[in-house]
């Protein structure tokens, strides 16, 4: 009899917040850490052990069946952080253990050449006759579920029951049991098979010129279609041929004429010998030796690196990276977009070559495992990527850079855990004694607040720089200019574009310079005065109202308050009032009615759904075969386009207009980030902000290039209101097929919190609600929203009970 038990995350993704209970059985060696086999219902499931004890909460638990590896594959470390997400975010320890394991890690069973499923023995049908001999020496106790055979395959592996009713059988005698665990363990082990990736060998222009010779036989119209398809980027094969239907001969052939290849993985380009990096500045060698100072340090730290766009804060990475390497230490770097990782590892590889590896959602499986081995493996000792690099195996982790940390993109929306990148850094900071660098030009409130308070935590770089033979040069910011468009409107202008912004393209274009322009839309729409420039906005939250259409009527999305459409502006009584709503598709097709032919490049979710497209893109704009660069809140973050003289805000109301508490924030960090696109070669720039709110001190601000002009106002108005950083908040959202069961669900959740909250002191001050959830319809499921507002909502939330259709979003974003 055993007395020794394991709590274990079983990955099965089960919605239960908690660990399981198993039994140890006497002889096996089980640590915290390890991976194992564990019965799981009716099948097979890997699991991760969080704890060893002597002491079991379950009566007769089922034992752990197997020890996939000896090695635990997490640490301790790792184990305490993903306990610490589960608290923080009100999310299933096993969701939170997953993202420390290796891309592609299974959690159950799957189907394999020969057959194997997992099934209980009581569903086995006797009259199939299962016979082998038996052997008493083989004798095993069957606890709960075995994996066995299609019994309709002869091939298969064959068992013998003893022969006596299912029912009765509490012990089996099992011949090749053993042998159909193994072979089931090698089906799910962590070296899963994988799909070669392709890509075009020569560049579009070569493949156009090649599709006109294969046009004849069937084969060759598979291939034309392949290559027309590779020209986006690079894909799994497997996907390619799918999506092509080309076959392996045609892809054979044409890797055999050279029109492409196949990776292994994606490696940066190397160089042999580092490139030397260039003088620092005396900002960024101050700021270099509080990193420094922290990385000497015993316990962890964490600086907020506020530089203005163009000040060199990749400079200070580059350098404190060196220090770490020097001192032994790894290192991760995150990145807000996908779009920003090429141009950050070719960075970091000319000043580390081989040193690098990359992480982020578009790689392809083989190309995820291996960059994983080699960091595991400590052959790279940098890993960059997006908010999921965090937790990859990096090697006596000393340093974690997030640049551009005010970024929305950080924060982990679906599935669970709903984690924030910058928080989980900065306990890893704490918990870890690993220093970590937050660099911004608009860092998070928050950040700022937290940096202000701590001395010496604050690394200011203030200068725009270019880099220098001896020291870095300073060069002007932009110059920034606000039009009131309702100043254009009074004039008969009735273009998107204004008549500032409609000079300056024009006169870029004369020059064969670069425009880029910028249209901030997230869906929502408000209803704003052409007139005095006003939003109708929620009496009760201070923010805009958004237009809801079939109705039409207004409806606030924090705290549900609804209303008919207005027919004067509240503010100044002009009849004037009208929705804002324009996309990127529509935007092009102006440029193109107003200038002709003008090459375009536009960048959005919509053009860089294929594997490679950001490359692509960025390649074809950087490299002047674009003259105009459009798109969304992608081409705001930290691209460095020197041959850019003319950025246009087409629209800085789109994220001023939203319903939600930081739209304000938003509104200043996006204008700051596109007025940091422009100017930063030789040309110099103009930045062009177009507003029916130019009195608004987050575009006032922005256009000034004056971080504290906003920082004070807005971290008044959140005291006021109780909002972060002041404040936590807490944001529980139901789906249901009717909307009259997603209300009723809504306040029957809304009855307990309220009964919750009566229970306990100073966890939550305020539950606003239910409204209408962002979309409130979504794949035909009707959606409605609770906001708890108060210091530790994730505490109360966590004696909750919600059903299913339910999701809970801690520190929610947007």
């Amino acid at each position: 009899m055993t007395d020794r038990y394991a709590q274990v995350a079983v990955l099965n993704g089960s919605p239960q917040r908690g660990s399981f209970t198993y039994a140890v059985p006497i002889g096996m060696e089980l640590r915290r850490g390890m991976s194992v086999v564990v019965p799981w219902r009716t099948q097979w499931a890997i699991g991760i052990v969080l704890e060893v004890s002597t002491d079991s909460a379950v009566d007769d638990p089922r034992e752990v069946a197997r020890v996939l590896d000896p090695l635990p594959l997490l640490s301790q470390g790792q184990l305490e952080l993903a306990d610490w997400i589960a608290s923080r975010y009100v999310a299933p320890i096993s969701a939170c253990v997953s993202l420390f394991l290796p891309p592609g890690t299974p959690s159950r069973p799957r189907r394999t050449g020969d057959g194997f499923r997992s099934i209980a023995p009581t569903r086995l049908r006797l009259p199939k006759r299962l016979i082998l001999d038996i052997n008493d020496q083989q004798l095993r106790e069957v606890t709960a579920h075995w994996p066995m055979s299609k019994v309709s395959r002869p091939a298969n592996l064959l068992l013998r029951l003893i022969e006596r009713p299912l029912e009765s059988v509490e012990a089996a005698q099992v011949v090749g049991g053993q042998r159909a665990l193994d072979r089931w363990l090698a089906s799910t082990s962590m070296a899963s098979r994988e799909a070669d990736v392709i890509s075009l060998a020569i560049d579009p222009g070569q493949a156009r010129a090649a599709a006109d010779s294969l046009r004849r036989t069937s084969a060759e119209r598979r291939q034309l279609t392949l290559l027309r398809l590779l020209a986006a980027g690079g894909m799994e094969e497997a996907a390619a041929r799918r999506s092509s239907g080309a076959r392996k001969q045609d892809v054979d052939a044409l890797e055999t004429q050279g029109y492409l290849r196949r990776l292994v993985a994606s490696e940066p380009t190397e160089r042999s010998d580092p490139a030397a990096p260039p003088p620092l500045s005396a900002a960024q060698t101050e700021a270099v030796a509080a990193i420094v100072s922290g990385l000497n340090a015993v316990g962890g730290e964490t600086f907020l690196l506020h530089g203005v766009t163009g000040s060199g804060k990749t400079e200070v990475y580059l350098e404190a990276t060196r220090r770490a390497l020097d001192s032994g230490g790894g290192v991760i770097v995150l990145v807000p977009e996908i779009s920003l990782a090429p141009q950050t590892v070719a960075r970091f590889a000319a000043r580390f070559p081989g040193q690098v590896a990359v992480r982020h959602s578009r790689l392809s499986r083989r190309e995820s495992r291996e960059q994983w081995r080699q960091v595991y493996a400590g052959e790279k000792r940098i890993l960059i990527g997006a908010r999921s690099a965090l937790f990859g195996p990096v090697r006596d982790l000393a340093l974690v850079i997030i640049d551009e940390e005010h970024e929305w993109t950080y924060k982990q929306q679906d599935p669970q855990p709903r984690y924030h990148a910058t928080a989980v850094a900065t306990e890893m900071s704490r918990s870890w004694s690993v220093t970590t660098v937050l660099g911004s030009a608009t860092p998070d409130l928050a950040s700022m607040a937290e940096a202000r308070s701590r001395s010496g935590h604050l690394l200011m770089l203030r200068d725009r720089v270019q880099s220098g033979a001896q020291a870095p040069i300073v060069i002007p910011q932009p110059i920034v200019d606000v039009v009131d468009m309702r100043d254009e409107l009074a004039a008969g202008v009735r273009s998107v574009f204004s008549r500032l912004l409609d000079q300056a393209i024009s006169q870029a274009l004369e020059r064969e310079e670069q425009i880029l322009l910028f249209l901030n839309r997230r869906g929502m729409s408000a209803l704003v005065c052409r007139a005095c420039g006003e939003a109708v906005e929620c009496g009760r939250c201070s923010i805009a109202m958004t237009l809801h259409r079939p109705g039409p009527y207004l409806q606030c999305h924090e705290c549900g308050e609804r209303q008919a459409i207005p027919r004067f502006c509240p503010a100044c009584s002009d009849d004037r009032l009208g929705a804002m709503s324009f996309g990127t598709a529509q935007l092009e097709a102006e440029v193109r009615r107003r200038w002709g032919d003008v090459p375009i490049t536009r960048w959005d979710r919509d053009t860089t759904v294929a594997s490679g497209s950001h490359e692509a893109l960025l390649r074809d704009f950087a490299g002047g075969r674009s003259r105009v660069l459009i798109g969304t809140q992608m081409i705001a973050k930290g691209l460095d386009l020197p041959r850019v003289t003319v950025a246009g805000v087409v629209n800085a109301d789109l994220s001023l207009r939203e319903s939600d508490f930081r739209a304000a924030e938003r509104t200043f960090q996006l204008i700051s980030q596109v007025a940091g696109r422009a100017g930063r070669g030789a040309l110099g720039g103009r930045v062009i902000v177009q507003t029916y709110a130019p009195d608004h001190y987050a575009i006032a601000a922005a256009a000034a290039h004056d971080y504290d002009a906003f920082y004070g106002p807005e971290m008044r108005l959140r005291s006021e209101l109780d909002y972060p950083p002041y404040g936590q908040l807490a944001r529980l959202t139901v789906s249901r097929s009717a909307r009259a069961e997603a209300d009723a669900e809504a306040e029957r959740v809304l009855r307990e919190l309220l009964e919750l909250r009566s229970r306990t002191v100073g966890q939550v001050a305020d539950v606003i609600g239910p409204a209408p959830a962002y979309p409130a319809r979504r794949r035909s499921q009707w959606r409605r929203q609770l906001l708890l507002k108060g210091d530790d909502p994730g505490s109360l939330l966590s004696q909750l009970e919600l059903g299913r259709g339910w999701s809970i979003d801690v520190d929610p974003v947007g």
